[in-house]
């Protein structure tokens, strides 16, 4: 006599469920412990977020973009590992964090080789202006872009890296807090500073707004 139907439905169940991910808790033992799945699984689970956080504040997937990549991870393990480990509340943030700071190291280490190159060039480099508008809003566009990357690459790193959390990235001043960790107040403090630092440096080079 054959196995009833309410077993074989329940075999057949267990033979074709996808297994469960692994958790958050589970992926960041495993990582502690120098498990290679773990790694892996850290790595498909914040690349996304790494990816999307180098774009928006880059601008640019192209030359070193992969090499930043490379360098938000080992951040990221490094911190997971050392002697003075985290405490992480929300994993994609915070990792969105670390790459939001390699973003801002690598502004910094352009605007030091556009300095260099500035110093040796025999003259300033001129762009031609096409009469169209949109080419020249375009360029004009661009021109803020860069003024606003070279000058977040001058400023202190606490203000650039909360007006990055906050203002670029989207998160709320409670999660920049715990992101950085410091107190709310303390985070408004860097935000409110960091506004008025810009302006000040936009007034002193003559950067208008979008009307």
């Amino acid at each position: 006599m054959g196995a009833p139907k309410s077993e074989l439905a329940a075999l057949r169940a267990s033979h074709t469920t996808e297994p469960t991910p692994p958790t958050q808790e589970a992926v960041l033992a495993g990582v502690v412990a120098g498990e290679r799945w773990a790694h892996a699984a850290l790595y498909d689970l914040l690349s996304p977020v790494v990816a999307r956080t180098l774009q928006k504040i880059l601008r640019d997937s192209s030359g070193d973009y992969e090499d930043l990549v490379q360098v938000s991870f080992e951040r990221i393990v490094r911190t997971l590992t050392g002697e003075r480990r985290v405490q992480v509340v929300s994993l994609s943030a915070w990792a969105g964090s670390i790459a939001a700071h390699v973003a801002l190291d690598a502004l910094r280490g352009r605007t030091r080789e556009r300095r260099l190159f500035e110093r040796e060039s025999s003259g300033p480099s001129r762009v031609e202006r096409v009469a169209a508008p949109s080419l020249e809003r375009k360029l004009e566009a661009r021109q803020k872009l860069e003024w606003l990357q070279e000058t977040l690459s001058r400023m202190n790193a606490d203000q650039a890296q909360t007006l990055l959390l906050h203002d670029v990235l989207g998160h709320g001043l409670a999660e920049v807090a715990s992101i950085m960790g410091v107190t709310v107040a303390a985070a408004q403090r860097r935000l409110s500073r960091g506004h008025q630092e810009l302006l000040r440096r936009a007034a002193v080079r003559g950067v208008r707004g979008e009307p």
